[in-house]
């Protein structure tokens, strides 16, 4: 299961994320033999449609957080890492909307959109840090190792 964060921390109950990414093309003056044009990748732009069940829980980047952020125009920062491999992509961006919407049958929900602030990049391990009367373990995606 894919997981989006904002500033390290989860977005609250995440139903769906998409990384959309857009590049840009120029054509050039070259042609092959057969008169197929050339074209050269110049600018490149993305952004992070997704959805959330509405919660208030401190635990998690809710509505509320993403649209305190919003208001005040604050980059973020974001990953969507792979919970299984703990591989993903990050970057920073901009919240760019945010609707809340709400049927008589179903949880409140919302739905934003955010836009890329410069480049994607491979995100890093997360390692999940814990104490127990032992000592403290640290889980390096996988490996749990005793750190005194």
């Amino acid at each position: 299961m894919r997981i989006l964060y904002i500033n390290d921390i989860p977005v609250g109950c995440l139903t769906a994320d998409t990384l959309s990414e857009t590049i840009a093309f120029i054509q050039t003056c070259k042609t092959t033999e057969k008169g197929a044009i050339k074209s050269l990748g110049t600018l490149h732009a993305y952004s992070i449609p997704f959805e959330a069940v509405y919660v208030k829980d401190l635990a998690l980047f809710t509505y509320n957080d993403l649209q305190d952020k919003g208001r005040n125009r604050e980059i973020m920062e974001w990953s969507i890492i792979d919970d299984e491999t703990t591989e993903g992509d990050s970057g920073q961006a901009f919240l760019e909307n945010l609707s809340l919407s709400a049927s008589t049958e179903d949880f409140l929900k919302f739905t934003g959109t955010l836009t890329g602030y410069g480049e994607i990049v491979e995100s890093d391990t997360t390692y999940n840090v814990w104490a127990q009367d032992v000592g403290v373990y640290v889980d390096n995606g996988g490996n749990y190792v005793l750190v005194n």
